[in-house]
């Protein structure tokens, strides 16, 4: 759409009714998207917002967190229910719209933009023993991304996608064929009950926003330990927040959006499950370290390129 326009022009051009475009257009305007010229009565977007308003335009692309609204809105009374002292306990991932299909193209932009260019080569000896090839075990991988990414840049290494949603590992399996990839696999699997013959198999095992959701995150460490190599590698990426509210609040505002779709998402899935530790996504760092100290990993904790995410990069503990 080039320069100005009117609503009534707008409506035109998106095939929309003018009266529910114009109240929308003065939501955007009141948002400080749009621009609103009052004498020609006319709406347009300057050009150093469009960057930030298209739905693959990189690192700070707010559209994708738009659609997270209907997605969430969707279970609101559902919610609600949860928050009853008689209400259900948690709520199913199957009740959300198309959640993974999200939360896939929103990790998507992180990998995409800084995996395998920034993360990967910053965490020593790493990428060398990826060149040469490695076992290499991605949990709670969802619809495969980073899965994807590995097996394309370190084709001598063995990739192994482990998630609970058996849509996610047909998507992820159906995305790796079609990419040609043949030193990947997914399995359906908890991580809290990975395969018994996988004892000591991996070099490095990857979780992306992952651990928080986990109903039993106790007995996947345990099982991560169990699966990983004496000498391995366990990098766990998640929310960079402290555990005290008192901690949060001169940090970014944004952390708000962390606690609401934790109440909307990460509590409830990982309730819904007999006894659910329901960590939420704003748990905090430190006690993620405690946790991770107590079943048996020594970790650094750093900031992920992009400064998005908190990165605790752990080693089995000495015995």
């Amino acid at each position: 759409m080039d320069g100005p326009k009117t609503s009534q022009e707008i409506a035109d051009l998106a095939g929309l009714k003018e009266r529910y475009v114009r109240e929308w257009l003065g939501a955007m305007a009141m948002g400080r998207i749009v621009d609103f010229n009052g004498d020609q009565e006319t709406y347009h977007i300057p050009e150093h917002r469009i960057p930030a308003l298209k739905p693959k335009s990189g690192k700070n692309a707010m559209t994708l967190y738009a659609k997270g609204v209907p997605m969430l809105s969707s279970v609101y009374k559902d919610i609600a229910e949860c928050f009853k002292k008689d209400g259900p306990g948690g709520m199913a991932y199957s009740k959300y719209s198309d959640f993974h299909g999200f939360m896939a193209v929103l990790s998507s932009r992180w990998f995409d933009n800084y995996l395998i260019q920034d993360f990967v080569p910053g965490i020593p000896t790493l990428k060398e023993k990826l060149d040469s090839g490695i076992q290499v075990l991605d949990v709670g991988c969802g619809e495969g991304g980073a899965s994807h990414l590995f097996a394309q840049n370190y084709p001598n290494s063995q990739i192994y996608g482990l998630d609970f949603q058996q849509h996610c590992i047909t998507k992820a399996t159906e995305i790796a064929a079609n990419k040609g990839l043949e030193n990947i696999y997914f399995v359906c699997q908890e991580a809290s009950g990975m395969d018994s013959t996988w004892h000591s198999k991996f070099d490095y095992v990857f979780m992306h926003n992952v651990l928080h959701d986990n109903a039993y995150p106790e007995k996947c460490l345990d099982e991560i330990y169990r699966v990983m190599k004496t000498d391995g590698i366990l990098s766990v990426m998640d929310t960079w927040t402290h555990s005290k509210l008192e901690d949060n609040l001169n940090l970014s505002p944004t952390i708000g959006i962390a606690y609401v779709c934790s109440m909307m998402n990460c509590v409830p899935v990982s309730l819904n499950f007999e006894g659910g530790m329901g960590l939420g996504a704003v748990w905090g760092k430190e006690r993620a370290v405690e946790m991770l100290s107590d079943h048996g990993f020594d970790c650094k904790v750093s900031k992920s390129p992009g400064a998005k995410f908190c990165h605790f990069l752990c080693k089995k503990k000495a015995k």
